[in-house]
């Protein structure tokens, strides 16, 4: 069933504005091709908020609206508000052992649900995402994630190359999984700050985000499929980095 019938829609001019200016939780803002008078308000406090912009046809906005009058703009409320930045690294960073884990355009609802509850699950402090190309808090999300995304701290960013410079220069490994690396992912020390950047279906890591990590990983494949899933990928790399943080807790295992 598409997630977008378990959602609320809200559509038209004043009521989307309304919604963005009161901070309602937004997943997505849907705006006719080449409206015109769609207030640019409308888009200035969706950029503001990190809430991502599809520019579609007449038909998707009947459909989602069900031929209300939506003036040419229509918004997906989320299941809940993405949380402060700040706040997300401010618990990594008052951990014993920092642990984040970044999501580099992941779309699919069912894998960010996986991830979320794997990394509640894991011990992971917060999740941060992409504000493009990037799945929103949606009912899916919540069902996929077992609830675990109302237990996580997760914030959104426009881009990931601020981010990744920030947390390289205090002092986090960034570790990367991309297929096409040698390094075995068992082979990297975990014990410190970990920031674990997965990414978008398909395509993986985009080269820009590719080049500031510094350590990339890979799984080995011994049967003929060439890549694992982004949800079950991220499960091994999360439960590697608890293997080695539980062995060196109590090294008598």
């Amino acid at each position: 069933m598409d997630d977008r019938s378990q959602q609320e829609v809200i559509y038209g001019r004043r009521p989307v504005v309304e919604a963005l200016r009161s901070g309602v939780p937004l997943q997505r803002l849907y705006v006719l091709k080449q409206a015109i008078g769609v207030p640019k308000e409308v888009f200035s406090l969706a950029r503001a908020q990190g809430v991502a912009c599809v520019h579609c046809d007449r038909a998707r906005l009947d459909a989602m609206t069900r031929r209300g009058n939506h003036q040419g703009v229509a918004a997906l409320k989320a299941v809940r508000n993405f949380d402060d930045l700040e706040t997300v690294l401010a618990k990594a960073q008052a951990a014993p052992y920092p642990f984040l884990l970044i999501l580099d355009e992941v779309q699919d609802p069912g894998n960010f649900g996986a991830l979320l509850r794997t990394a509640e699950a894991s011990g992971v402090q917060g999740v941060i995402v992409t504000s493009s190309n990037s799945c929103g808090f949606t009912a899916a999300v919540t069902r996929a994630s077992a609830g675990a995304d109302q237990h996580l701290l997760a914030a959104r960013v426009p881009k990931l190359g601020g981010l990744l410079r920030r947390l390289r220069e205090e002092g986090y490994t960034i570790v990367g999984a991309d297929s096409n690396t040698e390094a075995d992912y068992t082979q990297v020390d975990y014990n410190g700050p970990v920031a674990l950047v997965m990414g978008a279906e398909g395509k993986g890591l985009r080269p820009s985000v590719r080049e500031l990590c510094t350590q990339l990983v890979k799984i080995p494949m011994l049967g003929k499929i060439e890549s694992l899933n982004v949800s079950v990928a991220g499960g091994v790399l999360m439960y590697e980095v608890v293997r080695q943080r539980h062995i060196k807790a109590n090294p008598r295992f």
